[in-house]
C-alpha cells in the first residue's frame, strides 16, 4: 500500500514539474548572417527557438517599415546527445531593405521573447555589370535619355543568373507616373557568353509613351525568385530552392514639349522615327461610269508609334459627284527590331454619281522625325477620277491615252490642265463680241442668199412659159368632181400645151381612180393597164421635153389621145353598167371563204 501511493506521489511530482516548464517561456536565439551588403542583397534574420514549441507566433509588422519580407520557412530537428534529447525550431526570415545606409532591424516578439535587433548597411554597388562570382544580376537599359512628349522610350530589363534554374521570377511593375506603358510581347530566356562564363537571361521589354513634359522617373526595379542548383532533397526528390532578390536603380528621363515649329493645334502631334502613307485603288480611275464603284485604301505605318496614336484622315468628307461610304479603320501594332510599328488602314467605298471629272483632294500629314530632330510631311498628292458617260468608254479611253503623255509628266500638270478646261478665263466681253460678229456673218450670207434665190426664180420665170395649174389637181377626190375633171382634160387636149395636157392627165386620173398619191404619167399609165395610152403618153413626154420648135403636140396626137382615153373611160361605164345589172342575177359562191 505504501508503495503504491510513493508511485502515485511521484507521477503528480513528474506531471507538476512538466507543467511548471510548460509555463516557463522558450529559449530563443536570434542571428543574422550579415550586417553589410550591398543593395539589391538581402540578409536573413534566423529566429530559434529551442524545445518542442509547436504554434509560435511571430510579430512581422515591425519589420515592414524598412524591409521587404521576401520569405519566411521554418525547419524542425531533433538530435540525441549523451542519451540527452535536444530539440529545437529555425525560423529564416529573408530581408530585403528599403533604403540605402544603416538600417535597423527591429527585435521581435517570439513566445514571450523579445529577440536581439540587429543594425545592417547597404552600400551602393561597387561598378556596373556582372562581377567575378556574382550568381544573378539585373540591369535595365533605358532607349533614350531625353524624348519628347508623347515618343516612344524603350526601357528593358535582364536578368543575368549562372545557377541551373530560375523559379518564380516576380518583378517590381514598372508604373512611372503620367506615361502609358507597354509589354512587348512575352518576356523571353536565351544564354548568353561573358567572359567565359555562360549566363542565362531573362528579359522583358516595355514601350513608355510619356504624357507629360517634365520629368519622367522610372522607378527601381527589384527582382524576387528562386534558385536552384541543380539538386534535390533526399526524400521527396524536391529540388533544393532559395530566394534570392536583385535590384537595379531606376531613370530619370527628361521629357520635352511639342515644338513650337509644329504646325497648329489642329494637327496631332506624331513625334515618330519614319512616316509614311500610302494609297491603292482597286481598279482603274479613267474608266468610270456613272454607277460605278471603287475602292481607295489608305495606309499609315508610323516606326515609333502605336496604332492608336495615328489620327483619322477624315477622307470620308463629301465630294461632288461622288458617293462616299468609309469602312471601319483597321488599327495594328507590331514589334519590329525591338521598336514599335503602328498603322492605320481606312478603306472608303466611292460610287460615281454624275458624268465629268473629280478630284480627290490631296493629303498632308506633319510629323516630327525624331532622329533627325525636325518637322516633316507624309502626302498622298491629289488624285483625279473621270466619270465617262455612259457607253462613252471608248472615246473616254481615247482621250485618255492621248493624254497619256500629260499624265506621265505628273498628275499636278494634269489637274491644272483640267481646271483650264472647265473654268472660263475667257473674258465674257470678247465671247459676246464673238457671237455678234458670226450672227451678223450668217445673217449677211442669209440675205445675199435670198437674194440671189429671188434673182434666180426671177429669171426662170421669165425664161419659162407659165403653166396653170389645173383646179382639179388640187380639188378633194370625190366621184362628183371627175366629170369636170375630164371636161378640163378634154379641153386641154384640144388647145393646151403638152405641159398642160400632163397636169390635167394627172388631175383626172387622181379622181378617176381615187388616187391621191398620182403625180405622174407613169402612174396614170399603170392604172390604165393599156399598151397604146402607154405610148400615146410617151410622145407627150417627148413633146415636152423636145426643142421649142417641136413641142407642139400634133393634132392627129391630140385626137388619139382623146380617142383612148374617152374609149377608156366609156368602156369601164359600160362594164360597170353591165356588172351592175347582172348583179342581181349572179349566184353566190357554193362555199364561203
Amino acid at each position: 500500500m505504501r508503495q503504491q501511493l510513493t508511485c502515485v506521489l511521484g507521477l503528480v511530482m513528474a506531471l507538476l514539474v512538466g507543467l511548471a516548464q510548460a509555463q516557463q517561456p522558450p529559449r530563443v536565439d536570434t542571428s543574422i548572417d550579415r550586417t553589410e551588403i550591398t543593395r539589391g542583397e538581402t540578409v536573413t534574420v534566423t529566429v530559434r527557438v529551442h524545445g518542442q514549441q509547436g504554434g509560435v507566433r511571430i510579430e512581422l509588422e515591425p519589420l515592414r517599415e524598412n524591409f521587404e519580407i521576401v520569405s519566411t520557412r521554418s525547419a524542425s530537428h531533433l538530435r540525441s546527445v549523451n542519451n540527452r534529447i535536444e530539440s529545437w525550431t529555425d525560423y529564416d526570415l529573408v530581408l530585403f531593405p528599403r533604403e540605402l545606409g544603416e538600417q535597423q532591424v527591429p527585435a521581435l516578439e517570439v513566445a514571450g521573447t523579445t529577440t536581439q535587433s540587429y543594425t545592417i548597411t547597404v552600400n551602393e554597388p561597387s561598378g556596373a555589370g556582372l562581377g567575378g562570382g556574382q550568381e544573378i544580376y539585373l540591369e535595365t537599359v533605358i532607349s533614350d535619355e531625353s524624348v519628347y512628349v508623347q515618343e516612344q522610350l524603350l526601357f528593358t530589363i535582364r536578368l543575368y543568373y549562372t545557377i541551373a534554374g530560375i523559379r518564380n521570377p516576380n518583378f517590381t511593375e514598372v508604373e512611372p507616373d503620367n506615361a502609358l506603358v507597354q509589354l512587348l510581347g512575352q518576356p523571353h530566356q536565351y544564354e548568353q557568353l561573358i567572359d567565359g562564363i555562360r549566363y542565362g537571361v531573362y528579359e522583358k521589354n516595355y514601350v513608355i509613351f510619356p504624357q507629360r513634359s517634365g520629368e519622367l522617373v522610372i522607378p527601381d526595379i527589384v527582382f524576387r525568385g528562386e534558385l536552384t542548383d541543380g539538386s534535390s532533397n533526399f526524400v521527396f526528390r524536391n529540388p533544393n530552392m532559395r530566394p534570392v532578390t536583385a535590384f537595379a536603380t531606376g531613370y530619370r528621363v527628361d521629357v520635352n514639349e511639342r515644338p513650337t515649329e509644329f504646325p497648329s493645334e489642329d494637327n496631332t502631334w506624331l513625334p515618330a522615327k519614319n512616316i509614311q502613307i500610302s494609297e491603292t485603288w482597286s481598279r482603274d480611275i479613267t474608266t468610270l461610269e456613272p454607277g460605278d464603284a471603287v475602292k481607295r485604301t489608305i495606309t499609315i505605318v508610323a516606326d515609333g508609334l502605336d496604332g492608336p496614336a495615328l489620327p483619322p484622315l477624315a477622307t470620308g468628307e463629301e465630294i461632288a459627284r461622288m458617293n462616299v461610304y468609309p469602312e471601319a479603320p483597321v488599327i495594328e501594332r507590331r514589334v519590329i527590331d525591338g521598336n514599335v510599328v503602328g498603322s492605320r488602314t481606312e478603306t472608303y467605298e466611292l460610287v460615281a454619281t454624275g458624268e465629268g471629272s473629280v478630284v480627290i483632294p490631296e493629303i498632308n500629314l506633319p510629323w516630327w522625325d525624331t532622329e533627325a530632330d525636325e518637322l516633316r510631311n507624309a502626302q498622298i498628292p491629289a488624285s483625279l477620277i473621270r466619270v465617262n458617260p455612259v457607253g462613252g468608254a471608248v472615246a473616254a479611253q481615247s482621250e485618255a491615252d492621248g493624254d497619256e503623255a500629260a499624265e506621265n509628266n505628273g498628275l499636278a500638270a494634269f489637274v491644272e490642265q483640267d481646271e483650264l478646261l472647265s473654268s472660263a478665263r475667257t473674258p465674257v466681253w470678247i465671247i459676246n463680241l464673238m457671237s455678234l460678229v458670226i450672227v451678223l456673218v450668217l445673217a449677211g450670207m442669209w440675205w445675199l442668199w435670198r437674194r440671189r434665190l429671188a434673182a434666180m426664180t426671177a429669171a426662170a420665170a421669165a425664161a419659162a412659159p407659165t403653166y396653170q395649174r389645173s383646179e382639179a389637181y388640187a380639188r378633194e377626190i370625190e366621184d362628183s368632181h371627175e366629170q369636170q375633171s375630164f371636161a378640163d382634160l378634154s379641153k386641154s387636149i384640144s388647145q393646151a400645151d403638152p405641159q398642160q395636157i400632163r397636169l390635167h392627165l394627172i388631175a383626172w386620173g387622181r379622181q378617176y381612180f381615187h388616187d391621191a398619191g398620182l403625180y405622174n404619167l407613169d402612174d396614170l399609165a399603170r392604172h390604165l393597164d393599156n399598151a397604146t395610152i402607154r405610148q400615146s403618153f410617151t410622145h407627150l413626154q417627148a413633146a415636152m421635153y423636145s426643142a421649142e420648135d417641136a413641142r407642139n403636140f400634133d393634132q392627129s396626137q391630140r385626137q388619139q389621145l382623146q380617142s383612148l382615153i374617152s374609149d377608156y373611160r366609156d368602156g369601164q361605164a359600160k362594164s360597170r353598167r353591165l356588172e351592175k345589172q347582172q348583179a342581181p342575177y349572179v349566184l353566190p359562191p357554193l362555199y364561203r371563204n
